[in-house]
């Protein structure tokens, strides 16, 4: 594609608002398709389906190797990832090796994470500060997958039992779980649908309210953005398709009023899946990854073939996820380095040479996904074949930890006051640069002037100026 190349303009009033455009556009922003494709016509020569689920076992055991490289131990789950217990790049590989089967230290890891938990609840005020639902929601997924309850997960200031189903999907603690965008409504329904959870009768955020939510933000292409004025993002279209999908054999219509149209409209989950899978078949490139902001990303890719399986279709054979011969397996296997870990984008800048922890986790439970539905397993985040970890197990692994270093923390106000800060930085510098447009604009516009005044005086004084067509220019 060719890049769009400004055209000079002589009139200062367009170039002011080019100008006045350009660096406001510097500033940060504010705020069920056919069956797969029969064996014998997928990609020539493709390995049988169990000689690839193998292949793609060994990807995962490989980016955990990598990932448990960093640590003092032959186990995961211990230092820094231990002690980060309540992050995302530490839950989300707790959550993956649970997954997989893998025998760690989650008893270990349940305490730790059921200590960050009551700390959470010990100031509501300065935890929504530094936590959104999603943060409560992964919580929750990760304490059920290394076999822990998080209906009863640790012990408010009040010594009651923490409900973190109720406190972050039914009755939210924090309002809507959608003002940080889909993602709250996705990561929701997936929480409340992980085991089953049945529907208290004073829900407030009941699965309809949820399901709803997620079909009315569907865009004109059929993909879902972050927020109603983004574009369709792999990432959060595989994620509504995954959430969707315990869903997609329901007759049920849904109505609903998009909030980017205003206009109603009636749909099955089922004719949701077509749209939206035809956006993502869109946006998936001759290598067979995923782009997304211009660039192909593992994570992307990931997410792709997490819905794919999620709807029962197997990435290796579907043909409408098949570009020149190329899978979205084949798409990811380009992100791997010779280390088995995996990196973020093949677009960037600079050529990336090392793993990314974000890219590892979300391609093992991508391929976890993919390893399921060709062993006939429950989904990755259909957690009803989790195991289960005993109270008394927990409190003796736990008893067992060494005492974290307390480290100096920030309190959320002091979180809030900075953001608030480089908001007024931030607006201090676009209105400079607005002034400084300002200036060069009445520079222009009096040389403009001048060159006008002398123009009239030698032509007449008509004061007007022809171009080589003879045709006045519009000032």
């Amino acid at each position: 594609m060719k890049k769009k190349r400004w055209k000079r303009s002589r009139s200062p009033q367009k170039l002011l608002a080019a100008i006045v455009s350009a660096f406001l556009l510097l500033q940060p922003a504010m705020a069920v398709p056919a069956a797969g494709a029969d064996p014998e016509t997928s990609v020539a020569g493709a390995e049988t389906g169990e000689a690839v689920a193998g292949e793609l076992r060994q990807m995962q055991e490989d980016i955990i190797d990598w990932r448990r490289s960093f640590e003092d131990s032959s186990q995961l789950l211990s230092g820094e990832l231990l002690d980060k217990a309540g992050s995302a790049g530490s839950d989300w590989f707790a959550f993956d090796i649970s997954r997989m089967g893998i025998e760690d230290q989650q008893a270990a890891y349940l305490s730790r994470l059921e200590d960050v938990v009551e700390k959470i609840y010990q100031d509501m005020e300065d935890s929504r500060l530094r936590y959104r639902l999603s943060d409560l929601h992964r919580i929750a997924m990760t304490v059920e997958a290394c076999g822990g309850d998080p209906t009863a997960f640790g012990s408010d200031p009040e010594g009651n039992p923490i409900n973190l189903i109720r406190d972050s999907v039914w009755n939210s603690i924090w309002g809507d779980p959608g003002a940080q965008g889909i993602n709250g409504y996705i990561w929701a329904l997936l929480t409340v649908d992980s085991r089953g959870y049945e529907e208290p009768a004073d829900a407030e955020w009941t699965r309809e309210k949820l399901i709803t939510s997620i079909l009315s933000r569907q865009l004109a292409d059929g993909g879902f953005g972050l927020i109603k004025t983004d574009p369709s993002d792999v990432d959060l279209t595989s994620m509504a398709l995954t959430a969707l999908a315990p869903y997609r054999d329901s007759e049920q219509t849904y109505t609903v009023t998009n909030i980017v149209s205003e206009e109603q409209v009636t749909m099955t989950v089922a004719e949701m899946s077509e749209r939206a899978f035809a956006c993502l078949e869109k946006l998936q490139q001759a290598d067979g990854s995923m782009i997304t902001y211009e660039e192909r990303t593992s994570e992307s890719t990931s997410w792709a073939m997490m819905a794919l399986a999620s709807w029962g279709r197997d990435p290796e054979k579907d043909e409408q996820f098949i570009k020149n011969g190329q899978t979205l397996l084949d798409g990811l296997r380009a992100f791997r380095l010779e280390d088995g870990s995996i990196i973020h984008s093949l677009d960037g800048d600079q050529e990336e040479t090392e793993g990314n922890n974000m890219a590892g986790y979300q391609a093992v439970y991508g391929l976890e996904a993919v390893c399921r539905l060709k062993e006939g397993r429950p989904g990755v985040f259909d957690l009803s074949d989790a195991p289960e970890i005993s109270r008394e197990e927990i409190e003796k692994a736990g008893a067992e930890l060494p005492e974290l270093t307390e480290e100096e923390e920030k309190t959320g106000e002091q979180v809030k006051q900075e953001t608030g800060s480089r908001a007024v930085l931030v607006t201090a510098v676009a209105a400079s640069g607005i002034v400084l447009a300002v200036v060069i604009f009445l520079i222009l516009l009096l040389r403009d002037r001048n060159k006008k005044k002398q123009k009239a005086d030698s032509d007449g004084g008509t004061g007007r100026e022809e171009n080589a067509d003879g045709e006045d220019d519009e000032w």
